[in-house]
């Protein structure tokens, strides 16, 4: 009895362990990168990538390292700001692996625009790998495609919307 007492601890444990880490990924990542969209704030964008990040464009066969893609988000936040651009970002994930301050998440992205009253959405697939950097989680890897522009609201909808 005292052994299956332990293994149910044991399980519950972990799953807490896991389900609060979770919690850390979203804030640290997901919520501020939401944030930064919305507000089309660079700095706060910036600070949830690592240092050393890549970030892959299969769509455009184009690769960024380190601050070559912090600069570039400066001048892209930058040009939205001035041209008073409205958005928000949505994730829906697939699959979410962590481990030892590593982490692995798939997904698919909603990209909400809204012009003159009206919105267009458009949709991406994302394969990130997070590293945990001084206790904060970091978007170390991030890869994208909108697959030719087949993804649509349902496959957003298949997922696990973070909310």
């Amino acid at each position: 009895m005292k052994i299956i007492f332990s293994s149910l601890i044991l399980l519950l444990s972990s799953q807490l362990f896991a389900q609060s880490e979770l919690e850390k990924v979203n804030h640290d990542v997901w919520y501020n990168f939401m944030q930064a969209y919305q507000d089309l704030d660079a700095s706060l964008f910036n600070q949830i990538h690592t240092d050393d990040v890549l970030r892959v464009s299969l769509d455009n066969e184009n690769l960024l390292i380190g601050q070559e893609y912090k600069d570039l988000n400066l001048e892209n936040f930058n040009s939205w700001n001035q041209a008073g651009v409205k958005q928000k970002i949505e994730f829906s994930f697939h699959n979410r692996v962590h481990k030892n301050g590593w982490g692995y998440e798939t997904g698919i992205y909603k990209l909400t625009r809204y012009y003159a009253g009206q919105s267009r959405s458009t949709y991406g697939k994302f394969n990130v790998t997070l590293k945990k950097v001084n206790g904060f989680w970091k978007i170390k890897v991030d890869a994208d495609t909108n697959e030719g522009r087949t993804l649509n609201e349902s496959h957003f909808q298949n997922g696990n919307i973070l909310k």
